[in-house]
């Protein structure tokens, strides 16, 4: 066995060792062994000799830190995620080991990570991969891999590299980290309200350069730091960066004591229910955290700074960036933006950089601004992307995974192992002259039988996969519901250069025309609520069936589920639950939805049916003497809440209704969210629906007299 040289350049090399299980992981175990790696990590179901082992679950419970080594068991499982984010941690001149099946033969393998894109009841082993199909063929063009299969020779690692411990008299790394340290602190001793978007791929110091400026901050007599990210994981390097740079400090999550100082964090959604005072805040892995509450942490804070992933295992950050922009222009115009792009754990042209780069399509871009430019709804061509042919379009998956990375700040590595295998998903386009426009996700759920349907209503059984028809059957009660067949719409996405020019109601009415002549029951949908949303689908053709009680860890917001019914079966569904929904919403705006936005909540209210009884004789007279009159809210509640329902379920009437007013009426009456000083508004409001929406035979100026 001959050994390898020394990397050049500070790069990291990429080993793969193709073979049986048996043979992949004592190779691995020898070659680490006879190099004498000592930081080594196993992501793997094994036990190996040499480093200790992880799957890819636990393997957050390791970010953060640094190897000498790392060796990726694809026979384990291949999980993009995964990979993405232990690549990352490998230092500069370390190795990387694969070890997978024998080349030909790993895309037929059934991978245990294909469970997850396998809904009941199919068999995940009956899957050919076309992700490891694209995987190896990225491989096999790469020239810098190293690849060594069973049976022949194997050549050796190169020695581990060096590991050199930095003091505290070494602060930051490249001349980019300093300048992201010092523009952090200038967010501090600046002009309030001009925010710092710092930016940076995996292995660039971001997060690093966050703990430098806080230690500086607080050794400058900043008093209170608050930190916040996705999760405390997120955070680690921070405090780390801090806790080396403080001699004395106590750091124990979630919170590091300096003297009098202190820096503490909170996830984003504690920090927006109990509000916390703070000198700054920093944001880190903002693109991961839900848009809504990014922006009402930018509403509250007038010092803050968001740090985001562009390239990361996340594959958040360039939708991040894009769509945050346009909420700092409005709230805080003189923002600044600043990008690290300079590599600290290895140096520039990494090859095991590239490879990731290419393999996991990290660095995807949709189509340019000008290849779509003049593109209309009525000018592109509808079709159904060929899967099997988007292998050998590798422009085209890559505008097609650049824009679904743009449209949704949660697009994974993992979303690319979705897109190409599974069994159940149809890729739906909008092309202009061969440049993508629009893309829509669309996933085939639904069929249960009876049996089934009940087990699953009562809460007594889950199945993989089946989202819309498992919700609709155990959340809104309804177990016929899991017997239905659906096409649900998981993703939607018009370029940023195409839109509102109706690309996306034309992609929607294209899917809606095959499930009909398909013999589906119904098209359906599930997002995080917003105004402008619920008014794109209800446009669309489709209505609301249920909400969801809770806000998503993903969006931030409400989930709504709409269904366009295209069967007898499906629209007597839809109507019953739309029905219940209704009779409902009173109790629901009360109590779980009462954190509800009061434009979200109209527009849910104009998207169902309106009612077909009105407020009786006395209700209307308690309506009217609360309105014109000086009688106490309490007593005429009932009244009022039924007329408030009424009036802004029906868009006539509501439009008569001024937005505050109608805001106030949602968040007063149907949210219970009191308060006394706003009565003689709520009295205005009830007079103006009393005036649009009482029967023509009431003679209200004779009551009131």
């Amino acid at each position: 066995m001959t050994e390898s040289a020394a990397p050049a350049d500070n790069h990291r090399q990429l080993f793969l060792l193709n073979g049986s299980t048996a043979w992949c992981r004592s190779t691995a175990d020898s070659l680490l062994g006879d190099r004498g790696y000592r930081d080594v990590l196993w992501v793997t179901t094994a036990a190996p000799q040499h480093g200790l082992a992880v799957t890819g679950e636990q393997l957050h419970s390791r970010l953060g830190g640094e190897l000498d080594a790392l060796v990726f068991d694809a026979w384990a499982e291949f999980d993009p995620d995964a990979f993405g984010a232990a690549v990352g941690m490998v230092r500069g001149g370390g190795a990387v080991l694969m070890l997978t099946p024998p080349l030909p033969e790993w895309p037929h393998y059934p991978d245990p990570a294909l469970r997850r894109v396998a809904s009941w009841p199919r068999d995940y082993r009956e899957i050919r991969s076309r992700f490891l199909l694209r995987l190896v063929k990225i491989i096999k063009a790469t020239g810098s891999i190293r690849c060594f299969a069973e049976g022949g020779p194997v050549s050796g690692l190169p020695p581990p590299p060096q590991n050199t411990a930095r003091g505290p008299e070494e602060v930051c790394r490249t001349a980019e980290q300093q300048q992201a340290v010092d523009a952090i602190c200038h967010v501090v001793h600046g002009h309030r309200r001009r925010p710092l978007v710092l930016t940076a791929d995996r292995g660039r110091g971001k997060s690093s350069a966050l703990g430098i400026a806080a230690a500086r901050l607080l050794q400058e007599g900043l008093k209170r730091i608050l930190v916040t990210a996705p999760n405390l994981r997120a955070a680690n390097a921070l405090f780390q960066q801090a806790d080396r740079l403080l001699p004395g400090a106590l750091c124990g999550a979630p919170e590091l004591r300096w003297n009098e100082c202190r820096i503490s964090f909170m996830a984003p959604d504690a920090l927006l229910e109990h509000p916390q005072q703070a000198d700054l805040l920093l944001v880190d892995e903002a693109a991961a955290i839900p848009a809504p509450l990014l922006e009402e942490l930018l509403r509250r804070h007038s010092r803050i700074v968001f740090a985001t992933t562009i390239h990361g295992y996340e594959g958040t950050g360039r939708g991040f960036a894009v769509r945050f922009r346009e909420r700092l222009d409005r709230l805080t115009p003189g923002w600044r933006a600043l990008h690290i792009s300079s590599p600290i754990r290895w140096h520039e042209g990494d090859p095991v950089e590239q490879f990731t780069f290419r393999a996991l399509l990290l660095n995807a871009s949709p189509a340019r601004d000008e290849d779509v430019a003049g593109a209309t709804a009525e000018s592109c061509t509808a079709l159904q992307l060929d899967r099997d042919q988007l292998l050998n379009d590798e422009l085209l998956l890559g505008e097609l995974f650049g824009l679904l990375v743009l449209a949704h700040y949660r697009t994974r590595p993992s979303d690319l192992r979705n897109l190409l295998d599974c069994p159940d998903l149809s890729v739906h386009a909008l092309l202009h002259d061969g440049h993508l426009a629009a893309a829509a996700l669309v996933v085939r759920e639904g069929g249960l039988d009876e049996e089934l349907a009940n087990r699953i209503w009562l809460g007594h059984r889950r199945v993989h996969g089946h989202l819309l028809p498992q919700s609709l059957a155990v959340h809104a009660g309804f177990p016929e519901a899991a017997s239905l067949r659906y096409a649900r719409i998981m993703r939607l996405a018009v370029h940023p250069a195409a839109r509102r020019r109706g690309m996306g109601t034309r992609l929607v009415a294209e899917i809606t025309d095959e499930g009909r002549d398909a013999g589906l029951d119904a098209i359906g949908t599930s997002f995080g609520a917003t105004p402008e949303l619920l008014d794109f689908w209800h446009r669309a053709g489709f209505r609301t069936t249920r909400m969801g009680l809770r806000r998503e860890a993903s969006s931030g917001s409400h989930a709504a589920l709409m269904l366009h019914p295209l069967s007898v079966r499906g629209k007597t569904l839809c109507q019953d639950m739309q029905a219940r929904l209704r009779e409902q919403l009173p109790g629901l705006f009360a109590h779980p939805l009462s954190d509800l936005e009061p434009g979200t909540a109209w527009r849910l209210l104009q998207s169902l049916p309106t009612p077909a009884t009105s407020l009786s004789p006395q209700e209307w007279r308690d309506a009217i003497s609360f309105a014109f009159g000086k009688r106490g809210y309490l007593v005429c509640m009932a009244a009022i809440r039924k007329l408030v329902v009424m009036t802004l379920t029906d868009r006539d009437t509501a439009s008569a209704i001024p937005v505050p007013e109608r805001e106030l009426l949602v968040r007063q009456i149907l949210q219970e969210r009191w308060k006394r000083d706003d009565t003689a508004a709520l009295r205005r409001a009830v007079r103006r629906m009393v005036e649009s929406a009482g029967p023509r035979t009431l003679d209200i100026k004779n009551i009131v007299t």
